[in-house]
């Protein structure tokens, strides 16, 4: 499962990532589950990964079918009622989790599924691709919380960072 913007108005760097993530991800038969959307990273990486010859699956409520603008250009479509139902099928389709640039709803979903990690919910493998230093508030945030003793465990023992697409290929 990817998390990641819905933005159109990125620098290209950001484009580029997720075209590159979407066509090694296909090339290496790892199937794609993301927000449904044709635009921003979303759409680049769901685009480039299914015209790479992989399989794509969008989960997409249906109140944003039209606002961020349904990709049919992929494998399957699952059009749900809310954000709740989205959430909860990217988690459960999902057997691991990369965390892309994005904004507050992908904010969202990365705390969820890092917290839940936390709790012992599940055991699944989370990335966090730090691209351009993107998430190194983020990051703090965790390792403050550790320092301070809001929490006994640091991000980095349960989550991988990576900055580069080098570093990316490297996990697989």
């Amino acid at each position: 499962t990817i998390y990641c913007s819905s933005s159109n108005n990125l620098d290209i760097e950001f484009y580029d990532l997720a075209k590159n993530l979407g066509k090694f991800m296909a090339k290496k038969s790892i199937k794609v589950i993301y927000g449904g959307g044709s635009i921003g990273l979303m759409g680049e990486l769901s685009k480039s990964a299914y015209s790479s010859g992989g399989e794509v699956i969008g989960i997409i409520p249906d109140f944003l079918v039209n606002k961020e603008i349904q990709n049919n250009q992929i494998t399957e479509t699952i059009v749900v009622k809310n954000m709740h139902d989205r959430k909860k099928k990217l988690f459960d389709l999902g057997d691991g989790f990369l965390i892309l640039p994005g904004g507050s709803g992908t904010v969202e979903e990365a705390t969820e599924v890092i917290s839940w990690k936390f709790l012992g919910l599940h055991d699944k493998n989370i990335i966090i691709f730090n691209f351009n230093e993107y998430w190194n508030e983020f990051i703090n945030i965790y390792d403050k919380a550790k320092e301070r003793n809001f929490s006994n465990k640091n991000l980095q023992d349960i989550c991988k960072t990576v900055s580069t697409f080098q570093e990316f290929k490297l996990l697989f």
